[in-house]
């Protein structure tokens, strides 16, 4: 009996034992699941901050170091909302680098020309948005002492995405309907137009254009001369409902492909300049009477910034006869809402050029080339 009893008290303590040390163990294994969840929610909120500063950077690019600047700026701008440790302490490791596309293929990244200050911004596509911060340790701080005698009381956590003005030659929604010619067809990526001019869009409907019947940076040229009666100037519908619809609520009809003719269609419509005076007065910026002026006032909202197909002109391309070949997308800046009232069916339709076009960009066009010899417009993405 008594040597059961002790056989007992034997059990009972190693029984004590285990339970302490597996106590320990869960606590353990409890903890590091803590540390490291909380980890996995700072790298969220890093991941966040990096996705969207890094598109906001891209907007902003324009082949120009100020162009650099502002990706900078808006990078900096992000991280003054978007914080870390549920919103409460200031991402301060950020690291902001630029790269050109490869020369055969613009949209992958050239990796060896990533650099944080481009000697030259030209060309310059591609963001890259890298973010560190040390995460707290608690529990797995303990452990390390007690294991490895280490005194760490942080973890790095880092996360970074990529960015780019990638080049796109097809566009099913975001233009207008309206398809000026080209000054310089061959001759991309502005194909002869001068940003800060205002060149036509919309042609009047008198047979053979004169001089007087054209906008001012179309007044030297000759490309304009003699259209055939379907080039207006605009594509898509000669429905007055479809064209408002088009120009207000950016219903775009058809998609436009770099390469392939432009569906210009023909008419008499002044609803064109109406719509577009509606358009202008749903910007928060109606008075800016220039792009320059828009900018610097800093308050528009971008309705005033429109894309547009730009065409080659009426050229037969088998099996087309008078085809106008889209070359590629140009942004365009338009005038007062009195000046678009006054339009009628017989007066062309201005806008200022602003540059190639970026879609959802409002300070600018894209300001780069493409070494293959033709374009369309772009488009901001999320790169690998």
């Amino acid at each position: 009996m008594a040597r059961w009893s002790s056989r007992r008290r034997c059990e009972k303590g190693f029984t004590t034992v285990f339970i302490a040390a597996s106590l320990l163990t869960l606590m353990g294994i409890v903890g590091i699941a803590i540390d490291l969840g909380r980890m996995y929610y700072v790298k969220s909120e890093l991941q966040a901050f990096c996705d969207s500063s890094v598109v906001s950077a891209a907007l902003q690019l324009d082949g120009t170091s100020a162009g650099i600047t502002a990706a900078q700026a808006a990078v900096a701008s992000t991280g003054t909302v978007m914080k870390w440790d549920i919103g409460t302490k200031t991402i301060t490791d950020v690291t902001t680098s630029f790269a050109k596309g490869q020369s055969a293929s613009p949209n992958t990244v050239d990796s060896n020309t990533w650099t944080s200050n481009p000697p030259n911004a030209q060309d310059y596509r591609f963001v890259q948005v890298f973010a560190r911060v040390d995460s707290p340790l608690t529990f797995m701080r303990a452990i390390q002492v007690f294991l490895a005698n280490s005194s760490a009381t942080t973890a790095p956590v880092t996360a970074d995405s990529i960015a780019a003005q990638a080049m796109i030659t097809d566009y099913p929604v975001g233009l207008l309907p309206f398809s000026p010619i080209a000054p310089a067809p061959n001759a991309p990526d502005n194909f002869g137009f001068t940003p800060g001019t205002l060149y036509t869009i919309r042609y009047g409907s008198k047979g053979s254009q004169k001089k007087g019947d054209v906008c001012l940076g179309d007044q030297d040229g000759t490309y304009w001369s003699n259209l055939p009666s379907q080039d207006r100037g605009y594509w898509g519908s000669t429905s007055a409902a479809a064209l408002r619809g088009e120009i207000i609520d950016d219903e775009q009809l058809h998609t436009i492909y770099i390469g392939d003719p432009v569906p210009m269609v023909g008419g008499n419509k002044t609803t064109e300049g109406s719509a577009l005076a509606t358009r202008v007065n749903e910007d928060s910026d109606t008075t800016a009477t220039t792009y320059a002026q828009y900018i610097a006032d800093g308050t528009g909202n971008g309705r005033r910034i429109i894309g547009v197909p730009i065409n080659s002109g009426p050229i037969v391309v088998a099996p087309y006869t008078d085809a106008f070949i889209a070359v590629g997308i140009g942004a365009f800046f338009l005038e007062t809402a009195d000046v678009y009232n006054a339009i009628t069916g017989s007066t062309p339709i201005c806008a200022e050029y602003i540059g190639p076009y970026v879609q959802g960009k409002i300070g600018g066009g894209g300001g780069q080339t493409n070494n293959s010899g033709s374009t369309g417009g772009y488009v901001v993405r999320m790169v690998n």
